[in-house]
């Protein structure tokens, strides 16, 4: 593939620091090494995936309204911008975590790591059974074992191509992706403030390998509490971590014209 996607990306200004601000450059990047990647979709609450048991069980995006949120954000934004990357033959990768991935036993084993002995050298937990207790009162108990979480998926609205791989290493993800010449990686999915910034395959680790990272502002979402949603407090400070730390954020309404520039300078769809 040939052709430029030439965006406009936002980063936050820290030098000097006191007229720290927004600030914006022009992005060319090689269509051919870019990829697109939607991470973490799952269907909690959304149409035809599990729902969420009330009062017990505080996972995926949290709560009701948030979740409610989230779907919408995969439907009017993940979804068509993931369309535009199809359309215009950008590589796409899903970025997955192990219980899903293992969903899709396809991709499941491709290039992956083996799992990892459990060392016998570990130190014991300083205070025994504290985690524990606090993953319980965050999570509820036993979380893990009992759906939606148990039993979730990646939302059918943002299901993968057959050929479109589903990663949920850092190192199987930088290895298909040195393979295929990518050092562009263009950002979508959840949750803005937590698995974006630090999942296996997110902006953090793909960023310490030298990956240039770029997040779509609209197509994503923290995990908001009822008295941040409207105002997308931990949306907005993993966009800020992202444009201070690691680099751009892009907008929807950029990624899909250039998407579909890539036919005006003759790149093949």
């Amino acid at each position: 593939m040939s052709g430029l996607l030439k965006l406009k990306g936002r980063y936050y200004r820290t030098i000097p620091m006191d007229s720290a601000g927004y600030a914006e450059q022009k992005l060319e990047l090689e269509a051919a090494r870019t990829a697109f990647v939607s991470l973490h979709c799952w269907d909690i609450g959304c149409p035809g995936g599990p729902e969420v048991a009330p009062q017990r069980f505080c996972v995926g995006m949290g709560h009701r309204d948030t979740l409610d949120a989230a779907y919408s954000v995969m439907r009017d934004f993940v979804r068509p911008a993931l369309d535009a990357a199809r359309e215009a033959g950008l590589a796409v990768y899903h970025v997955q975590s192990e219980g899903i991935a293992r969903r899709h036993p396809e991709w499941f084993e491709r290039d992956a790591d083996p799992p990892a002995a459990a060392s016998t050298e570990a130190p014991p937990e300083a205070m025994p059974g504290h985690r524990e207790s606090i993953v319980a009162r965050s999570h509820g108990e036993d979380y893990a074992d009992n759906p939606p979480y148990a039993c979730m998926d990646i939302a059918h609205i943002a299901r993968p191509l057959p050929d479109e791989p589903i990663v949920h290493q850092t190192v199987q993800f930088d290895r298909m992706l040195r393979r295929q010449g990518v050092v562009n990686l263009i950002y979508t999915g959840f949750a803005t403030d937590m698995c974006i910034l630090n999942a296996p395959g997110g902006v953090g680790p793909m960023f310490s390998l030298g990956y240039r990272v770029l997040l779509i502002r609209e197509a994503t979402l923290g995990v908001e509490c009822p008295d941040t949603l409207e105002e997308r407090l931990a949306t907005r400070w993993g966009m800020r971590f992202i444009e201070t730390h690691w680099g751009d954020t892009i907008g929807f309404d950029d990624f899909v014209a250039a998407c579909a520039s890539l036919d005006q300078q003759g790149a093949p769809r």
